[in-house]
């Protein structure tokens, strides 16, 4: 059982009475994010619509201290219909983009997120999208963590290949692959940063990168 009560994936009538009950006493400016935690633990839990209502309601938030509430919540809305409606996912993330500049309560990896959706497009104006994407990625400076610049690579990856530049693809599989090799990024977190990768994934790789 989670310590605290905002992190239960239980979402039963009784559970979202508790919750309602225990939101209405919080204090104000803590309750997008009592909102936006519950709708991850929900979302961890298969719970999906339970967490998107939460999310929107984060959104709907009147409180000046939930800026970055909302920006988070725009983040895990966008991840949430990445696969089944990517065309909503799409709207989610511009929208953070275009309120929420700094990215600041984010992952600060949308930029490679929208990519990743630009890039199934597969059009030439989506692919070019995608790639002014990655670039802006990097100009940021943000979140560049082994797991982060991996999933960046494979999504450059994916760009050179729709370009035909062989030399890029070549390139960016050989940087993956030595990302896939670095330890955790701090000692005490032995997780934090580190790349995890299918055997499918990495086959592809190393073919690539030959």
């Amino acid at each position: 059982m989670p310590k605290d009560w905002f992190r239960s994936p239980d979402w039963s009538l009784a559970a979202q009475a508790d919750f309602e009950a225990r939101v209405l006493r919080a204090r104000p400016n803590n309750r997008a994010q009592y909102m936006r935690i519950k709708g991850l633990a929900l979302s961890d839990a298969g719970e999906i619509r339970g967490a998107r209502e939460l999310w929107e309601r984060v959104l709907q938030s009147t409180d000046e201290l939930a800026v970055t509430q909302k920006a988070a919540a725009l983040e895990h809305l966008g991840d949430s219909y990445t696969d089944d409606d990517p065309a909503t996912a799409e709207a989610y993330f511009r929208r953070l983009l275009a309120e929420h500049p700094t990215l600041n309560g984010t992952s600060c990896t949308v930029e490679i997120a929208l990519a990743e959706v630009l890039i199934e497009k597969g059009d030439a104006a989506s692919v070019n999208e995608a790639q002014a994407l990655l670039n802006s990625f990097f100009e940021r400076g943000t979140s560049q963590f082994p797991n982060v610049l991996f999933r960046w690579h494979l999504a450059l990856i994916r760009i050179a290949e729709a370009l035909g530049d062989d030399v890029t693809v070549q390139h960016a599989a050989r940087t993956a692959l030595s990302l896939v090799e670095r330890g955790p990024v701090f000692p005490r977190h032995k997780t934090v940063g580190v790349v995890h990768a299918d055997k499918w994934t990495l086959t592809r790789l190393k073919k690539l990168a030959r």
